[in-house]
């Protein structure tokens, strides 16, 4: 059988017949991915996603990634997928602008990149499986795991991406955040907190239901369909939540609706409908504009809460627990990023350090 690390064996492309589509795509999927709209072998992969039960943004940054492969190959079903393509396809998508609106028409962020390369990868896969390739011509690196849970990589990927530590809001600038976070909505102040109490991610946030809640012990579960590693667990919240709490539920019963998510939507045109990850995103980037704190996201409270626990002795176990993580190797970043480590070393090696500037 062949491993991961075992040399690939020679390839030789195939051309792809079109499948028989049996799920068109909805409207608005026809808008969001036109190309893939019109190409029947991609119909047919995002269907297969959907049925997998992947999430729609998931399904969504796939169908991007095949969107990509069709502006630089055209036609699917005349495509040799041998193994020059991967790397032609990081070519354009190198010099691909990006869409987004604050991007200015600068290239495609590197995480951007490995984000479509996978969805290549998984179209691949897909084209094994339906027989139309004998193997998956895109390359992709390998990692060791180490009994203390420390992932070591040993053969390296089609795009490296390097590890960044999350940039978090200096005192000053946290100030600033939770003066405006007052002027807000209670709402917008319950999920501000919310989302720090518990290190939510933003769809973990705004799918909260009404029977998640603890309210006597104070805890929260976090559905395991909701969660992005697919794994349920146990979140707590602060008595500032609380008493957030109780002064939101009534109100959010003035919308007269039966809906079991926490957050619904105040707008005009979306009064009563569970709010979208969407809008949280314009909260977090008014708040960020209106304390002038540059870089500050939905995802930085969920940095602030880690690091705080880890700065407060949580061990490794517990802080992966908490946050969710499948790997111990995401944990470790907050470990860092607390200094704790560090600071235990010095106060260990402080003595030694003195005693070398003693004379001075």
């Amino acid at each position: 059988m062949q491993t991961r690390s075992d040399p690939d064996p020679p390839y030789t492309g195939a051309a792809l017949a079109p499948l028989q589509c049996t799920d068109p795509l909805s409207p608005a999927w026809a808008n969001l991915l036109p190309r893939c709209s019109t190409e029947k072998i991609a119909i047919n992969f995002l269907t297969s996603l959907e049925v997998r039960g992947l999430s729609r943004n998931t399904v969504l940054a796939y169908g991007r990634a095949i969107e990509s492969l069709i502006e630089m190959v055209g036609d699917l079903s005349n495509l040799c997928f041998d193994q020059s393509i991967p790397h032609r396809y990081v070519l354009h998508l190198a010099q691909t602008s990006s869409r987004h609106r604050a991007s200015l028409g600068s290239r495609l962020a590197r995480a951007t990149v490995k984000q479509r390369v996978v969805g290549l990868r998984i179209y691949a896969d897909y084209l094994v499986d339906c027989g139309l390739l004998d193997r998956n011509p895109v390359p992709h690196g390998s990692v060791r795991r180490t009994p203390e849970g420390e992932i070591i990589p040993t053969r390296r990927g089609l795009v490296p991406t390097p590890r960044y530590i999350p940039k978090l809001p200096s005192d000053d600038q946290w100030k600033r955040l939770i003066a405006v976070v007052q002027t807000r909505s209670v709402r917008d102040r319950l999920m501000f907190v919310l989302a720090y109490d518990g290190a939510l991610r933003r769809n973990e946030l705004i799918t909260l239901r009404l029977d998640d809640f603890d309210f006597s012990a104070r805890q929260i579960i976090i559905r395991a369909e909701h969660a992005k590693g697919g794994r349920e667990r146990i979140v707590v919240f602060s008595p500032t939540a609380s008493g957030l709490l109780r002064a939101y539920l009534p109100e959010r019963r003035l919308h007269l609706v039966s809906s079991p998510f926490l957050f619904l939507s105040d707008s005009p045109r979306n009064r009563g409908k569970p709010l979208g990850g969407y809008t949280w995103g314009l909260v977090a980037a008014a708040l960020a504009k209106a304390a002038v704190v540059p870089g500050f996201s939905t995802h930085t409270l969920r940095h602030m809460r880690l690091t705080d626990l880890a700065r407060a002795g949580l061990d490794l176990k517990e802080l992966s627990a908490f946050a969710g993580h499948r790997s111990t190797d995401s944990t470790m970043t907050y470990i860092h990023l607390s200094g704790r480590d560090l600071a235990n070393a010095f106060a260990r090696a402080s003595h030694m350090m003195a005693d070398r500037f003693k004379s001075l």
